[in-house]
């Protein structure tokens, strides 16, 4: 694998600074940016509206593996030098589940975290904000509870 395509949403505040984060990191796989509602992801990706890019990220390798959520944020950060050893220890199976909870979380808030990141007078300010934020568990049928 020589590159990982990177699939954000382009609208987003906060995707589109992950993404210039992501960017600034040493890697040692190259990473190819593209906003899902640009044409070329469709071109390129034919069938991509139906992994619902809208919800979660989503990384497809050059070799044509697609990952989506928090397995695409741990690929991510495997590709990255600093970040690559976290990256194995968040594939393994008693922490993956932590990777996809916490991406579900991140998923389903980051129009109101985009929000924050452009309000916020100072990294202070956005502090106080993300401190306030909700995270409570919503227990489902079967007693199978979830993060949100």
């Amino acid at each position: 694998m020589k590159k990982l395509y990177i699939l954000y949403d382009g609208e987003c505040e906060f995707c589109r600074r992950c993404r210039l984060w992501l960017g600034r990191q040493p890697a040692f796989v190259a990473l190819a940016f593209i906003p899902f509602q640009s044409p070329e992801a469709e071109c390129r990706f034919p069938g991509l509206a139906g992994l619902h890019p809208e919800q979660e990220i989503v990384v497809i390798s050059d070799a044509g593996a697609v990952w989506q959520g928090g397995a695409a944020w741990v690929m991510c950060l495997w590709a990255l030098q600093e970040y690559r050893e976290w990256s194995l220890r968040l594939a393994h199976p008693a922490l993956l589940s932590l990777a996809r909870r916490l991406c579900e979380v991140v998923s389903a808030n980051r129009y109101k975290i985009s929000h924050w990141l452009k309000k916020a007078r100072n990294h202070e300010d956005l502090r106080r904000k993300l401190d306030l934020f909700p995270i409570t568990p919503r227990c489902e049928e079967g007693g199978h509870c979830r993060t949100y």
